[in-house]
Parts: C-alpha cells; structure tokens; sequence
C-alpha cells in the first residue's frame, strides 16, 4: 500500500507513473491523508481512483476504537515514540499529531484487508503516518525521499532511515545527504532509485524549427523562474531571434506572469497553456526543439522530471545550476547550463541553440541517450516489485 499526502496530486505525475506501473504487477492501494480537490485529473491516476482510501471522520473514530481495544500497546507505543521523535520541532509535532488518526486508520485497514507492505511517498508525513501504521500493524514500511522533504526540517527523519526496511530517493547526492543524516543506517538500505518514464510515450513528431520552438513546463510557483524567462524571450525578441515559447503549467502567479508578456510585447509568440494533464502535455514535447527550465537554487534539490521527460523527447535542454541537476544535465555534453537569475545568460544561451541545430542535435541525443540508459521506467518498476516481495534481502 502506497501512503500519500493526497492523490490523485497534478504535480506528482513522478510518483503516478511509478504507483501506475507497479499496480500492474501487484495488487496495490492507495491510503490519502488528505482528499484531493485538483481539478486536472491525469488518466493514469484516475485508473487508479477506486483503490484509493480516504477515510471519513466517522471512520477515523471506528478505526481508534478498534485498534484501542486490539493492540492497546502497540498504539500507545507508536504514539510515544511519534511525539518523542518530533518534540524538538513543534510545528513537526504538531502536523504529525494532526495526522496521527489517519495512520491508526491506516493501521487497523492494513489488519483487515492483509496488507504486506508500507511505503510512504515522501520523507515528511506519509513516512510517519506509515511508520506509526506499520509499528501497529507489525508490518515492514519504506519510504521515498526527493527533495524539499529531506532537506528543509529532519525532524524524525534519522529514525525513520533507521526503521525502514528500505529508503528509496532519485539523485547520489540525495543519497550521500541521507546517509550522513543516519550513519549507523546500513549502506544499502538507502537506494538510489531514479524516477522512471516511458521513453516510447516521449517519441519526437516532425518539428519545424522555423521558428525554433521553446517549451517550459512547471507549477507557476516564485522559484520556478519563469519571470526571468520571458525576460529572456523578450531579450531574444530584441536582438531578432526568431522563435515560439510555450509555458505549460498552473499556479498562484500565472495572471501575473501573463501580464509580463503582455508588458514585453510577446503576446505573437509566448503562449501560456495554464494546467494540462500527462496527456495534453505529451504534443508539447514531441514539437519542441529547446526545452528550458529557470530553476531557482534556493527550492530546488533533485532533478526536476520536466527535464528527464524534456530529454527523452529529444529537446536541447537549457537549465540553471541547483541541487542535482548535473548529475544528468553536463554543460555543453548533454545541454547547457546558466546562472539563476540572469535573463541575459539565459538568453544567451537560447539564442546559441536557436542558430545552431546541429548543436541541439548533439546536445539532444547525448541527453537521451543517458535517460534511456538511467530512467526507464521497467528498471525502475522492477526495483519496487521485488522489494515489496521480499525478493532482496
């Protein structure tokens, strides 16, 4: 059983390949802390949607009054150590107590229904809720850690590295940061399990390249940069570079950011397509010839999947410098790399690739072939499967 903070999630279409794939293989549920209300639904995550749990209130209250008279200890036990491990956080202890009735919930639904295994999809919450549900349940549990959730607050963290049958996350240095945090924790207990695609769904369609077509896909949040792109554009604009920018993606700031390109006159050529499902994405991919990503350093740990799926599309990809992103993105092998914040650089760097294809089609098929080899998705998938078997010891 998978533990999320809530799904179906738009911007965790990372894990919803991952969940989709391996339910093919193993009868797999799904336990949400949290009901999701997004509106854009993707259609693997919506084949998932009937073995989704997301318990009422009246169910919470059922489930404590269960496991209260079936495993008095254990419960106890569990909400000991919870409040131990986080008391030098208060905000951390707080959430978690906040959470604490769902993972009793989870626990006594686990009891009942023969669940085999705990795995939490981020290193925050779902890791404690499965790891209270699991201590209850006398279960094993594991957990996947990516970014935001393993560096911002450790709280509890170390224990959980400790108690886990398993830790998963997708970048080395993601892996040496854990294994610092816990260094009594076994070496290979922490896995480096890189997020998996489907590199068939990438393949590339006929583009034409008169004007070169750039796309950026990400959640309109602040640390995104897509300021500082269309800033870019508007720097390629003036110097009379011929192009076609798309900005694929929803958030708090998407009205604002339509106003900057209406400020910079771009409105012929930059279109912002607000929120699109996996699907409605794909098209966008295969007509790109230039994929860029303005990250800002300051959020940014992993390496985001836009850039993963840019390359196996084949696009050239432009990035900024943050977290792990060189451990796929090498400058001038596999796609060039910019400082935050500089539109001027990072329209330097787009009007490098726009003049020159046969460096696209380098820069392109060095990147993809790297993706082929680390990030298919069957690799992946079958890393999951035999662990929640129990077929590696």
């Amino acid at each position: 059983m998978f533990v999320l903070s809530k799904f179906p999630c738009y911007d965790e279409a990372f894990l919803l390949r991952e969940i989709h794939a391996v339910s093919r293989q193993v009868d797999t549920w799904i336990f949400s802390l949290r009901r999701s209300r997004d509106p854009v639904v993707h259609d693997e995550a919506r084949a998932l949607l009937p073995r989704v749990l997301s318990p009422s209130r009246a169910q919470l209250a059922r489930s404590h009054l269960a496991v209260l008279r079936r495993r008095p200890r254990r419960y106890l036990r569990a909400l000991g150590r919870l409040v131990a491990g986080n008391l030098r956080s208060p905000e951390a202890l707080v959430k978690n107590l906040v959470f604490f009735p769902r993972a009793v919930c989870l626990a006594h639904w686990a009891l009942e229904n023969d669940v085999t295994h705990l795995h939490a999809g981020w290193a925050t919450y779902p890791a404690s809720a499965a790891l209270v549900a699991a201590e209850i349940a006398d279960l094993p549990f594991s957990f996947s850690g990516h970014a935001h959730d393993i560096y911002l607050d450790t709280t509890h963290l170390p224990e959980k590295l400790g108690r886990a049958a398993f830790v998963t996350t997708c970048t080395a240095s993601n892996r040496d940061h854990l294994r610092r945090l816990a260094p009594d924790c076994p070496e290979q207990r922490i896995v480096l399990a890189r997020h998996g695609i489907r590199l068939e769904a990438f393949a590339p369609t006929a583009r034409t390249d008169n004007p070169v077509s750039i796309l950026s896909v990400g959640t309109l949040f602040p640390h995104k940069g897509f300021e500082y792109l269309i800033d870019a554009l508007g720097l390629l604009a003036e110097h009379g570079v011929g192009f076609r920018a798309t900005i694929v993606g929803g958030g708090p700031l998407e009205a604002a950011l339509r106003a900057r390109v209406r400020r910079a006159g771009l409105e012929e050529r930059v279109t912002l397509t607000g929120a699109l499902t996996q699907a409605q994405l794909m098209p966008h991919f295969a007509r790109a010839s230039i994929f860029v990503l303005a990250a800002q350093p300051e959020w940014h740990w992993g390496i985001p999947n836009v850039i993963v799926e840019a390359l196996a599309a084949r696009n050239a990809v432009v990035t900024t410098r943050f977290g792990s992103v060189e451990e796929l993105v090498a400058d001038g092998e596999t796609g060039l790399l910019v400082p935050p914040k500089d539109p001027a650089a990072l329209a330097a760097a787009l009007s490098r690739l726009a003049g020159d294809r046969a460096l696209r089609t380098r820069l392109a098929e060095a990147g993809h072939a790297v993706v082929a080899r680390e990030f298919a998705l069957e690799r992946c998938v079958a890393a999951y499967v035999r662990r929640f078997q129990g077929r590696v010891a």
